[in-house]
């Protein structure tokens, strides 16, 4: 019988750690644990994996030299597996939101942005603060050319209705509604992120403009210091699908 060369167990290494961070995740998806702590699971785990490509690369080489063909296959499925950490937050996030302000409230009124009320109750210690903090953050916001499509929508229709297609939209989106008035064009939802299943606020304030009416909208995440883009986002996407929709109501 054959001998497992000891390359073998770089492989089984990185696969400890990538289950380790799995685990993590799926506690974390689940509410099982504290986000800080599995953050700090990711960072060492990762780290780790890390740190054992590098290695694995040495002992690639290694392999080339000795002419070892199991070395050279196990420690380049161990750079492989190590580099899966890195690439699966690149692949999901994308690269060029990890260069955004270390900003997680963002809004398309940055002078007078709609104001949280019914979500506050949800919100628990140590959480991010629902007050938006002012001109410093209205300034990264509109410095930084990623936001720069985040405006206000406006529609020719009136607030009842547009208010009553947001919460369409919203629903569509997945987002659970948690407050909701058409007349006063107020609506406040929670929106789960997609990966880790994180709950950031969203809130929709609809008004009457000279020629129908407006819609703003901000989105703030309860945890971390930056979003990633993610409320951005969640914005584009949002706006972009209630002017589509408002489109096929004939508008």
């Amino acid at each position: 019988m054959r001998n497992t060369h000891w390359s073998r167990w770089l492989v089984r290494i990185q696969l400890l750690l990538i289950a380790v961070i799995f685990v993590a995740g799926l506690a974390l998806r689940l509410e099982l644990v504290h986000f800080r702590l599995v953050f700090q699971v990711f960072k060492y785990a990762g780290l780790a994996a890390l740190g054992m490509a590098l290695a694995s690369m040495l002992v690639f080489i290694w392999g080339l030299v000795k002419r070892h063909a199991d070395a050279r296959r196990a420690a380049l499925w161990a750079v492989v597996l190590g580099l899966l950490p890195v690439a699966v937050p690149l692949l999901t996030v994308g690269k060029s939101n990890f260069g955004v302000p270390p900003i997680h409230d963002i809004t398309t009124d940055l002078g007078n942005p709609p104001a949280y009320r019914a979500v506050l109750s949800l919100r628990e210690e140590g959480d991010n603060s629902a007050e938006y903090d002012g001109e410093e953050v209205a300034r990264q916001q509109r410095e930084a050319d990623i936001y720069e499509d985040i405006r206000p929508l406006d529609l020719d229709l009136p607030v009842a209705r547009v208010t009553a297609m947001a919460a369409q939209v919203a629903e569509d989106l997945g987002w659970r509604i948690v407050a909701r008035d058409d007349e006063t064009g107020h609506l406040e939802a929670v929106d789960r992120t997609p990966l880790l299943g994180f709950s950031d606020d969203v809130v929709v304030r609809v008004t009457r403009v000279e020629k129908g009416a407006r819609v703003d909208v901000r989105s703030s995440s309860r945890v971390g210091i930056s979003d990633l883009g993610a409320n951005a986002e969640r914005i584009r996407r949002f706006l972009g699908e209630l002017e589509e929709f408002a489109a096929e109501q004939g508008q």
